[in-house]
């Protein structure tokens, strides 16, 4: 089994879990409707499906706020495997990746999340590295995890986000090397 180790160094991954007491099919299901992102995404603007149907290969646009700085940002969806893993790419602006693992546990289902964000503008490259960014990154993240959570469960009283749980196996697209 692969083990990935998050926060390291500059690596700019951060990730998180999130209990919900819902269906995996549930939670995978509103994780993949993209265009519903900025109703628990704070930042997220707006998504646009520029290509394709809902699955592998679809291509959207996000407009993202960062620190008051609007952008525009590519992605596409590079796997989806229903009701357990999404992994996506990001171009532009901020370029990377994001994955979701979902697994059922009976009682609920439990997600861990994980993206790597490397800024394109030199300036926030800079900011991107300090360990006041990652760690605001990693709030952040968590604080939406918790409001995906409410949505997905309709009751925010069991809903539970943490620390990234990193027992999966490493996707086909990491193991492929694409990552930078």
């Amino acid at each position: 089994m692969g083990v990935t180790i998050l926060n390291r160094g500059d690596s700019g991954i951060v990730g998180a879990s999130l209990f919900v007491p819902s269906p995996a099919r549930k939670l995978y299901d509103v994780v993949l409707d993209v265009r519903n992102f900025p109703s628990w995404a704070p930042g997220v603007r707006s998504v646009e499906v520029l290509k394709g149907p809902v699955g592998p290969g679809m291509v959207t646009e996000w407009e993202v706020s960062v620190l008051g700085i609007r952008r525009r940002i590519s992605s596409v969806l590079v796997e989806a495997e229903d009701p357990k893993f999404l992994c996506w790419t990001y171009e532009g602006a901020i370029s990377g990746y994001g994955e979701c693992v979902i697994q059922n546990l009976g009682h609920g289902a439990l997600a861990e999340f994980r993206t790597q964000l490397r800024p394109a503008e030199p300036a926030l490259q800079g900011l991107a590295r300090t360990f006041l960014a990652r760690n605001a990154a990693r709030i952040h993240l968590k604080r939406c995890l918790a409001r995906l959570g409410q949505i997905v469960s309709g009751n925010g009283d069991a809903v539970r986000v943490g620390p990234p749980v990193v027992s999966h196996q490493p996707s086909a697209y990491t193991q492929k090397g694409e990552r930078r």
